[in-house]
């Protein structure tokens, strides 16, 4: 078998060869690229409808047209043309952005709130942008492909076709001093957008350090596991943006220094750009359900349904998701579709995922026509022992999975067994228990504090954080007539039929 591998050897270099050497749109250098333009769109058009199935897009039209005209102007000046820029906002807590390869770039819903200014959002955006100018998913492809291949290379030279690692992961380090390089790239060329743009370029370096601020108050040291995992910013880059940033406010170009020019904002002012903000939901919106204990409400569906008590209890854009303190056991609900018919919908669901149904009954469930059955689901962790339960309530299906580890169900048979038997529609009483936190806007007053602000404004964020997020020192003194970011608990009133916005 080794003495193939001199013919081996000769046919790796020559795939090598023929790969294609592009020229990068944003650094005018020749790079290997595996990965075609079509690939990247492919692989944008997939993710775009991942995104927003498990995500979900927030729901308001005129915000959405505003991020997506600050992207727009930053995006006319980017270097690589060959994509559309689209721009839409995520419900996400965290304060996050991420761009997909075909130019779908994605904005927090979180990071909208902890931003202060236009300069902030459009340099986010704008760093979003250089990714994508820089083929950035493309290069990351071409290093795992090219280094695996170099790793082949070396063992047919030596002849250790056995021992080949050609498949092995990169290093961590590796891969992190990688991102680090791309996100200094995207850094540099970002400023130069919104430079163009004129768009004040010291607004990156701001909101960094407002994110480093949040996590010294919400950890006690910096970097937390949100935007800075995926954007790694330590208190050197955060030097190397502001530095970088300045010098783009002041140029040279064999001339005297002449300054940076501001362009026509799409917000006039920081007034201006919080009139944007007011009113956007914090955490997710009460139109797609709150927890009220560990009953589930629903008010736009008009249902209730209860989960187990001490449960990890989550909200997702596709599904509520319960599990238990062990993590062996798991419960979901489920809307599965249209209809009034739960059998139909059971047997369609199970044929559509690839798995038998056993022990199928039909029964009455506080009223509501019901389907249950047993299954063993498919899942990347083998097959799944799970008890199903579909009922039929006002045109839907909904679906109830109570799944556990193998082993455990006769533990759990008791709690899952409640938990599908917890649906029922919604009382008033419970209707009016709903609430949403919201972020509105108030005015100091002279000689207020941060603190007498909010308690004057009913704010829910105590000062320490309200100062944060607002871009002040914690003891600073609130100068009168400012506008503060506040968080203000309001009862859920639901939107006219056909009215989108917020």
């Amino acid at each position: 078998m080794r003495r193939r591998a001199p013919f081996a050897y000769a046919a790796a270099v020559l795939w090598i060869a023929a790969c294609v050497h592009d020229v990068n749109p944003a650094t005018g250098r020749r790079e290997v690229v595996l990965m075609s333009t079509q690939d990247e769109q492919k692989i944008d058009e997939e993710q775009v409808d991942e995104v927003a199935r498990r995500l979900g897009i927030v729901n308001d039209p005129a915000l959405a047209s505003y991020v997506d005209a600050i992207g727009q102007a930053l995006a006319a000046h980017s270097p690589r043309r060959d994509v559309d820029y689209h721009f839409q906002i995520i419900e996400m807590d965290e304060p996050n952005a991420f761009a997909m390869p075909g130019g779908h770039i994605f904005v927090s819903r979180g990071l909208l709130v902890v931003s202060n200014s236009e300069a902030e959002l459009a340099n986010v955006i704008g760093h979003e942008i250089g990714h994508v100018a820089a083929r950035h998913a493309a290069q990351q492809d071409a290093h795992i492909k090219t280094l695996g291949l170099s790793s082949l290379l070396s063992d047919l030279m030596s002849g250790n076709q056995s021992e080949s690692h050609a498949n092995e992961p990169l290093s961590g380090n590796f891969v992190l001093r990688y991102a680090r390089n791309q996100e200094r790239e995207a850094d540099r060329i970002g400023l130069e957008l919104t430079t163009a743009t004129g768009v004040d370029p010291s607004g990156l370096g701001s909101f960094l350090q407002t994110l480093d601020q949040l996590s010294r108050l919400q950890q006690g040291f910096s970097m937390p596991q949100t935007y800075f995992s995926s954007h790694p910013a330590a208190s050197e880059r955060m030097i190397e943006t502001a530095a970088r940033a300045q010098e783009h406010k002041w140029r040279s170009d064999r001339s005297p220094l002449r300054e940076w020019a501001p362009g026509r904002p799409v917000a006039t002012s920081r007034e201006a750009y919080l009139a944007h903000l007011d009113g956007l939901a914090i955490g997710r919106p009460a139109a797609e359900g709150v927890f009220d204990g560990s009953r589930f409400l629903h008010a736009e569906m008009g249902f209730s349904q209860q989960f187990p008590s001490g449960w990890q209890l989550l909200n997702l854009s596709d599904q509520v998701v319960g599990i238990s303190p062990k993590r062996d056991a798991v419960a979901l609900l489920q809307l599965d579709s249209r209809g009034d018919d739960p059998a139909a919908a059971a047997h369609a669901y199970a044929r559509r995922e690839g798995f038998g149904l056993g022990s199928e009954i039909s029964l009455q469930l506080g009223g509501l026509p019901a389907y249950r059955a047993r299954a063993f689901l498919p899942t990347s962790f083998g097959r799944l022992p799970a008890e199903i339960t579909w009922i039929a309530y006002q045109g839907m299906i909904f679906r109830l999975i109570a799944g556990v580890q193998p082993g455990t169900l006769r533990s759990y048979e008791g709690v899952l067994r409640k938990f599908s038997h917890g649906f029922r529609p919604m009382t008033p009483e419970e209707r009016a228990r709903i609430t949403e936190l919201r972020l509105r806007i108030a005015e100091a007053r002279p000689g207020e504090s941060l603190a007498e602000l909010s308690t004057r404004a009913h704010n829910e964020w105590d000062p320490a954080y309200t100062a944060v997020v607002n871009g002040l020192a914690p003891a600073a003194p609130v100068a009168p007539g400012s506008r503060i970011k506040i968080a203000v608990r309001e009862p859920y009133v639901p939107a006219p039929p056909g009215d989108t916005a917020k």
